[in-house]
């Protein structure tokens, strides 16, 4: 028998029809949505024995044609390239993506449906010093492209770069002690505004049992604003502000062979596309149960609260709240049927206005088996 070749493809396609009542989130005179899409995937790998490349080429194309429901139109394409060795391991990454903006994200667009153009790119190197003591280093660049102008949305187009470092000691088989330390700068490519970011935090992760992961880090944020003045093509002057404050990120997980938990809670100050970064808190529940080889079954919950400093001094804050309810059906090995509720919540604090959807959606996909090129 020959060997496997390194290159290889898992397509998937599938047909979904979709049902929200309100998916551009609006106020007042929501519409209902009801459309019909076509989802295809091809992911494909060359495996080496010491490298792995990966490029994932998906689309989503509905009939509406729009950019209006929560699981909006969308065309990516997001590469990998991975080195490993005994003690190093080098991850590159790129993506370029067409998709909505915000709305999946829990933040505001004014009611708008905002088509954006996103690209990005990570490196991220770990190296392992000793046998209880390794370090990583990580950058990205992200940017962001709007169909609708800044008038209508309240949305700039914008770039991200970021650089972090972690520290990672184990105490043992169980224990590990962290220590993460990044800075960032967000653009808005205007030249109007920007946000330079600083963070510090320390970190531990616990194997509580064979089921129980916990992990926990904590630290302190600051964000420098700078917005710029004009009259014309003339700076006539910069205006300073700042946000602080304490970040963190928690989680605690159960991974058994059928029942699956995470609970988890964060605070970051992120880019959202307004003029300056926003602090996000997020909690999140997420419970899947596996009854058979045929059946999984999901719960879903989701909580945001964004709030965004604004050039004029005042800020403006969103909360989010998502529900969902999963079935999926392997009616064979290939064939698999999905079914999603889903509920959603949003509140607006300028103006104090607050609007709601919920929806329906059927999936039927194809998985074809592992393809040797």
């Amino acid at each position: 028998m020959g060997r496997a070749g390194p290159l290889s493809m898992d397509p998937s396609v599938g047909v979904a029809t979709e049902y929200a009542s309100n998916p551009y989130l609006v106020t007042l005179g929501g519409r209902a949505v009801q459309d019909v899409a076509v989802i295809m995937n091809a992911p494909t790998r060359y495996d080496l024995d010491s490298a792995h490349f990966a490029l994932t080429p998906s689309v989503r194309y509905s009939s509406s044609g729009s950019y209006a429901s929560l699981n909006s139109n969308y065309l990516h394409l997001d590469g990998s390239a991975v080195f490993a060795s005994d003690m190093n391991l080098l991850t590159i990454t790129g993506g370029f993506g067409r998709d909505s903006s915000l709305q999946q994200s829990g933040l505001s667009s004014n009611g708008l449906g905002v088509r954006s153009d996103g690209s990005s790119a990570g490196l991220d190197w770990r190296r392992t010093l000793t046998e209880r003591f390794s370090m990583a280093l990580d950058a990205s660049w992200n940017r962001v492209l709007y169909n609708q102008g800044a008038e209508l949305t309240g949305l700039l187009d914008y770039r991200y770069v970021s650089l972090g470092s972690t520290a990672t000691y184990s105490v043992d088989e169980r224990d590990k002690f962290k220590m993460l330390a990044g800075a960032g700068e967000y653009t808005a490519l205007d030249g109007v505004t920007k946000s330079k970011n600083y963070n510090l935090q320390i970190g531990f992760d616990r194997q509580v049992s064979e089921l129980w992961t916990a992990s926990i880090t904590a630290g302190y944020a600051r964000s420098d604003n700078t917005e710029y003045l004009f009259f014309g093509p003339y700076l006539l002057a910069t205006v300073e502000s700042e946000q602080k404050g304490p970040v963190y990120n928690a989680s605690l997980v159960r991974a058994g062979e059928q029942l699956k938990l995470t609970l988890s809670a964060s605070r970051t100050f992120r880019p959202s596309g307004f003029e300056f970064l926003s602090r996000q808190d997020t909690a999140e529940v997420d419970l899947g149960y596996t009854h058979s080889e045929r059946w999984k079954f999901g719960v879903k919950a989701d909580y945001q609260n964004t709030d965004t400093p604004l050039a004029s001094g005042l800020s403006t804050g969103v909360r989010y709240f998502s529900g969902q309810l999963s079935a999926d059906w392997n009616w064979t090995p290939t064939w698999i049927i999905s079914l999603r509720g889903n509920w959603v919540s949003v509140k607006y604090e300028l103006p104090p206005e607050a609007a709601q959807s919920t929806g329906v959606s059927l999936e039927i996909s194809r998985q074809f088996l592992r393809i040797e090129l």
